[in-house]
């Protein structure tokens, strides 16, 4: 065991480093000096749009792009039908690679679809004026907004161009509609038996509209063509260069191996291809994920290729609203339960893009008997991916123990203990486990319910519902979820998540060189404190490296899937280690050498004895002998003299920390997901109004270790506040009759902000019990997943009343009182 990741000591100086660590780029982006890819400005530059569909399903019979060619500014146009991008295709990763698209197709697929015209210009404003000028003949076609009508057998066929590519899973079934581009069944146990077991089967069904991240920075992409090869400064999670260096069809997103037009050659060899990447701006997965985002960049490039060697910025001001959340559909659940709140058995069907049910719940319940099944039909409201990775599963899974626990008059804190377990075995079974493979013995759901009951005074304040009426006359509720911990180590992540950084000692500063996208989320002072802790460094001692390419070589765990600390980690441990040997092998080999020697200062006495490496150890960037501590020297002298023009070099290659995720392991070793996190709310219900006003929230993450508390508390304050709005008051809203999108814009897209909430109570735990270094999880998609059901809770313990149509706006509250 003691090969393993968890089992690994943290390093006695890691406390001090937790305490003293300030943020990598805080300096940066609170001066304002942090530059953005929308910031980038080059000499020469030109800019380029791309024309959003005002229709939500039509097809260009002619253009006309005569007088946008004659304004002033406008350097070239590129239309749908042209040969440098008519045949460019790709798909996209997770989900999205169902299916394939065009880059620049001539069908809008849903309103603001980016297709038909691409313009450069010297300007956006002469942009945005060519496109004005182009003159579009139209053919309208059907379209479909409510997926379960998408899904029949009978449904008009949309989307004609977006080619099928895998779309059924094993016992989904032989009938299925034109649209239907993904079907599931899995069932594990034994169904019947287990609805015959319970004392009480309830059947309901949960809606969820379909939102979107609406992020602050657009999608940018800048391409210029140099000498032969391409620079491009990009605004996304992943490089880039393996879809453009590869054989159209063969190449991927930097994430998995996808996308590319089919059979067409490469853009050009990976060497040639120089990425950067500047600061990012809010990508939360999603659009990152899905084949616009990688097709936006090789548009990019093309446009850059026609302008002879003029760098060209691309911008989609409008792609805030191209991505929908995975969660968006129609769950009808059956489960069933004993009077003790024991789940015998539950099934969830999902019309929508996710199978729910064997992704959460079976990891971390003993729920022996679990059936999954999902159809997912295209719909013209666009694509689906998630943009807090979990969310699909976290609402049913939600709603299911809450149904249980009223049913009962049960405390859900306590349905959800009861249920405790991982893929159908009960905590005794885990904690043999444990014991048997090197964890502590630790009860990671007890331990965060505790936390989180104590933090917001779950016992005095939990009644049954409708019970207390406050003096300014609204209900009082409170709310409660628990899941597991995301903790995506590797396998399925393995190709986005898996890190190739190397390390680098030069006049006593170790740098982390990598590339890895910067999102704000401060991973970096994580890794610094990952390699100063394993080596003895002092923390400012330890700089990162990671914005730009070098020729492919090293990389970091990109982010995505809250696997981005968790997999590096692994790596950079095991780099600072072989680092530090080589620095205590220095250390041996120069002791016996004069004490100036290693600073090129005069030589002096040798010293009688010679050393071995492990006589020496590394404290506060100091090296010293573990025999005399007095005896020490500062790292830059070891380091100095001939290695200032010759680095130290470590680079050990690694291999995940585990080989799949736990349900999908088959043989072999079983890996159960064993820490949890908890979320609780307190909110006060306007019978009057319907406004629901959250006035308290706990939010608990068992993360097994603590790289990086601010980076973590962070994760959870934003994800609270992304989860909320999420559950209570974000969605896309469409015209029925054009099927045009009606609030698609930053002031009537009613998305969350830290204002619309009370500060959020940020606790963390440490249990070790991950399969990451030390024992770590992620944390980046927990909380915002975990959330998106949270207000149903509160307002059935408040009113009595269940609403299960989300998000659960005033008027839907005001509809469950009978109000309207």
């Amino acid at each position: 065991m003691a090969d393993e990741a968890w089992t690994w000591k943290v390093p006695e100086a890691s406390a001090q480093i937790k305490r003293e660590m300030t943020r990598q780029d805080a300096f940066d982006r609170v001066s304002g000096r942090a530059i953005f890819t929308r910031d980038i400005a080059l000499p020469g530059m030109l800019y380029a749009k791309i024309l959003v569909s005002p229709r939500a399903h039509a097809r260009i019979v002619k253009m006309d792009v005569t007088r946008a060619k004659e304004l002033p500014g406008v350097r070239d146009i590129l239309t749908w039908d042209d040969p440098d991008i008519a045949s460019d295709s790709g798909t996209g990763a997770d989900i999205s690679a169902s299916y394939s698209i065009l880059t620049l197709p001539g069908t809008a697929d849903f309103y603001q679809h980016p297709m038909g015209v691409a313009v450069a210009a010297d300007s956006e404003e002469i942009c945005d004026r060519a496109l004005g000028l182009v003159e579009v003949e139209w053919e309208e076609l059907p379209f479909l907004l409510d997926m379960e009508e998408a899904a029949g057998e009978d449904a008009p066929k949309i989307m004609p161009e977006v080619r099928r590519m895998m779309p059924f899973f094993p016992g989904a079934g032989a009938k299925r509609g034109p649209n239907v581009i993904g079907s599931e069944d899995r069932k594990i146990g034994d169904l019947e038996k287990g609805f015959a077991e319970a004392d009480k089967v309830l059947e309901y069904t949960i809606r969820r509209e379909m939102n979107t991240p609406a992020g602050v920075e657009a999608m940018v992409c800048v391409a210029q063509w140099k000498e032969g090869g391409l620079d491009l400064w990009v605004h996304h999670q992943a490089n880039p260069q393996s879809d453009l260096s590869s054989p159209r069809g063969m190449g991927g997103m930097g994430m998995f191996p996808f996308g590319g037009a089919r059979g067409e050659p490469a853009f050009t060899h990976w060497s040639k291809i120089r990425v950067t990447f500047p600061y990012q701006g809010s990508w939360y997965g999603g659009l990152a994920w899905l084949a616009y985002s990688n097709s936006f960049v090789r548009l990019a490039a093309v446009l850059a290729r026609r302008a002879a060697g003029r760098p060209v910025k691309l911008l989609y001001d409008e792609s805030g609203f191209y991505c929908g959340g995975d969660e968006a559909g129609t769950y009808r659940c059956k489960v069933g339960a004993k009077r003790d709140g024991t789940i015998t058995a539950f099934h969830w069907h999902m019309t929508g893009a996710r199978n729910p049910a064997v992704d959460k719940t079976y990891e971390c319940t003993k729920i022996p008997n679990i059936r999954g099944s999902q159809t997912w039909p295209l719909t013209n409201k666009g694509f689906q991916e998630c943009f807090r990775h979990g969310a699909a599963a976290c609402v049913p899974h939600n709603v299911m123990f809450d149904l249980v626990a009223a049913e009962f008059g049960l405390d859900p804190t306590e349905v959800a203990l009861l249920n405790d377990g991982c893929q159908g075995h009960d905590w005794d079974f885990i904690t043999r486990y444990q014991e048997e493979n090197g964890f502590p013995r630790r009860h990671s759901l007890r331990e965060v319910v505790e936390m989180g009951k104590e933090a917001i005074d779950w016992d005095r304040k939990w009644h049954p519902p409708a019970a207390r009426r406050l003096p300014s006359g609204r209900m009082h509720g409170m709310g409660f979820t628990s899941i597991n911990e995301w903790h995506w180590g590797a396998g399925m992540m393995s190709f986005v998540s898996n890190s190739h950084a190397c390390l680098m000692l030069q006049n006593g500063k170790v740098t982390i060189v990598g590339l890895r996208c910067d999102m704000g989320i401060d991973t970096e002072s994580g890794y610094r404190h990952s390699v100063a802790a394993e080596i003895g460094l002092k923390y400012e001692d330890v700089l990162i490296q990671e914005r730009r390419v070098d020729n492919g070589a090293w990389s970091l765990a990109q982010p995505a899937g809250s696997s981005g600390m968790v997999n590096a980690a692994s790596q950079l441990v095991l780099a600072a280690r072989e680092l530090k040997g080589k620095i205590l092998e220095i250390a041996a080999a120069t002791g016996a050498m004069p004490m100036g020697f290693m600073m090129g200062a005069p030589g002096g006495a040798k010293t009688p004895q010679a050393k071995k490496p492990e006589d020496f150890d590394i404290r506060d960037s100091m090296i010293f002998e573990k025999a005399d501590p007095e005896r020490k020297r500062p790292l830059a002298q070891v380091a100095g003299g001939f290695m200032s023009q010759s680095p130290v070099v470590a680079h050990p290659e690694v291999r995940p920390p585990i080989a799949m995720m736990t349900e999908m392991m088959g043989g072999g070793r079983k890996y159960y997901v064993m820490g949890r996190q908890a979320h609780f709310i307190e909110a006060e219900v306007d019978v009057e109004t319907g406004r629901v006003h959250v006035t308290g929230i706990v939010c608990v993450n068992d993360v097994g270790h603590i790289f990086n508390r601010r980076g973590c508390e962070a994760q959870q304050y934003g994800g609270a506040v992304m989860g909320l709005g999420k559950s209570a008051t974000e969605e896309k809203v469409f015209c029925p009759r054009t099927g045009v999108g009606l609030n698609f814009d930053l002031a009537h897209y009613h998305f969350a902000t830290m204002n619309d909430y009370p500060a959020v109570r940020c606790l963390l735990n440490e249990s070790h019990l991950g399969y990451g270094a030390y024992g770590s999880f992620g944390i980046g998609e927990n909380v915002g997943a975990a959330l998106a059901a949270i207000t149903s809770s509160a307002i059935h313990n408040a009113t009595g009343k269940w609403i299960l149509d989300h998000p659960i706006t005033p008027d839907r509250v005001l509809r469950a009182l009978g109000k309207i």
